[in-house]
């Protein structure tokens, strides 16, 4: 562990309520971009989207020839006449038929009451059917919606790397935010071990009658400012530990430790911008999704120009039943038996049908030049995507190069710093210098170090950020 994570460790420790409390887990880089990409909803949700899109492919594909088997049964009782007028029966001759007395007699025929005043009967149907539908053209509407199902699909399986990306990346910058106050947190511990020397120093001085009390007050100060500054860094590391416990998914309460020391070769200058313009145009998931997005496109371009073209399908329908369906005329015929299986025969139709549209108040017309627009606006959004990347490399860049040379100047004023507290702090013991000289040397040296700190900081994500930029999921493959 680095000294940075034990000064961390002891203070929240001390700051906890006394118990048994569970141990704080110690995390790298590598170790929280994994917790994260385990527990991540976005990243379960787009695994969702892949499923959904291998079923819309499926679904298109069977749409190829349609294939469907129905079959039905139905039992029916019929009662009429019921609460109705009497029912009279007309003889005439060997004819019967209904019909009231009167137009009977006047008829020459003899009336008398019908012998079933409330007729009833059953009605059973039972119809068993195989249709099989082929589309032999179909103007292309078939293939185009199989392919462009398939770019969906394609788009759903390279949207988990990307998800996966930005779970990384957002991971990564939040574990050296933490890590910068560490960092941060270290130097103002050393600054604060150099202080309290320095009290001794005025203290041993003021009580040796060199120096006015005054100066013992102000090492004072200036040691209770930066313990202040310190307490206040605690506080966000705590703050920021916090959030980033909870966007890794870990339980409430357990405390992280991280334990990532800022590597060395951050310090160098990253290949030249050309050479990586190169590796993110083809390694950037953006663009891919882009493209996937305008060949899905060009599909339902082709999908709304399909009801230009006439419409050829073959059908095979064959029917086992008592009432079967005449597909010509839409009807279905009658039984007149209680049985459903009564009169059972098999029906077979088969052949062709040709359809084509010749006039729809233009609605082919402008879908197509609706779909064709947004084809345009989508290449559109594929170059913008491409200037993106360029934005994201040379801006990445040039954040590396501008550290990296800011970094020789502060390792510089570093050491110029150390020697004019050296030189201060001995001036002051032989009473050459004041007090304050020697207080300013010590705030100078803080505010280097400091600065050199947060400089490692920024160049540890800086690196992170041009990995990313170069389409890599940082912690994973970086």
């Amino acid at each position: 562990m680095t000294r940075a994570a034990t000064v961390i460790a002891t203070l929240v420790a001390l700051s906890t309520v006394a118990g048994a409390a569970p141990p704080a887990r110690r995390l790298s880089m590598t170790d929280a971009v994994e917790l994260a990409l385990r527990s991540d909803p976005t990243l379960a949700a787009a695994r969702v989207g892949v499923d959904r899109a291998e079923n819309a492919v499926l679904r298109a594909q069977l749409d190829r020839v349609s294939v469907r088997v129905d079959g039905s049964l139905q039992e029916l009782f019929n009662k009429s006449n019921i609460g109705g007028p009497a029912v009279y029966a007309c003889m005439l001759g060997p004819t019967t038929f209904n019909a009231d007395p009167d137009t009977c007699t006047s008829m020459g025929g003899v009336s008398s009451l019908a012998a079933d005043q409330s007729p009833q009967r059953g009605l059973g149907t039972f119809n068993l059917s195989a249709n099989v539908n082929v589309p032999i053209f179909s103007g292309l509407r078939v293939e185009s919606t199989v392919a462009l199902r398939q770019r969906q699909r394609d788009y759903a399986t390279v949207n988990i790397r990307q998800t996966k990306k930005d779970t990384a990346l957002a991971v990564a910058r939040a574990y050296w935010g933490v890590r910068r106050l560490g960092l941060l947190l270290e130097v103002q511990e050393h600054t604060l071990e150099r202080l309290r020397d320095a009290e001794l120093v005025t203290d041993a001085r003021v009580r040796a009658g060199l120096a006015a009390p005054i100066d013992k007050n102000r090492a004072t100060l200036r040691r209770l400012q930066r313990a202040a500054t310190a307490a206040d860094q605690l506080g966000q590391l705590r703050e920021t530990s916090a959030q980033l416990a909870v966007a890794l998914g870990l339980p409430p309460g357990e405390e992280i430790v991280l334990v990532d020391p800022p590597q060395t070769t951050v310090v160098v200058r990253p290949p030249p911008v050309e050479e990586l313009l190169s590796e993110a145009r083809s390694g950037r998931t953006e663009l891919r999704l882009a493209r996937l997005n305008s060949e899905a496109q060009r599909q339902a371009v082709r999908i709304a120009q399909s009801g230009y073209y006439p419409q050829l399908n073959g059908t095979l329908l064959f029917q086992l039943g008592n009432n079967p369906y005449n597909p010509v005329s839409g009807a279905r015929g009658i039984s007149d038996t209680a049985n459903p299986f009564s009169n059972i025969s098999g029906t077979l139709t088969t052949g062709f049908s040709l359809s084509m549209n010749f006039f729809d108040m233009l609605n082919t017309w402008t879908a197509s030049r609706d779909a064709k627009y947004e084809l345009s606006r989508l290449r559109e959004e594929e170059r913008r995507f491409g200037r993106v990347v360029e934005t994201d490399v040379r801006a990445a860049w040039a954040r590396i190069d501008r550290l990296v040379a800011r970094r020789e100047a502060l390792v510089a004023a570093l050491e110029v710093a150390r020697d004019n507290l050296g030189i201060l702090e001995a001036r002051y013991k032989n009473g050459d210098a004041l007090v304050i000289e020697y207080l300013d040397g010590q705030v100078e040296l803080a505010n280097a170090e400091l600065e050199l700190a947060d400089n490692l900081a920024q160049l540890q994500l800086a690196w992170i950020e041009l990995h990313a930029a170069l389409g890599k999921i940082v912690g994973v493959e970086s």
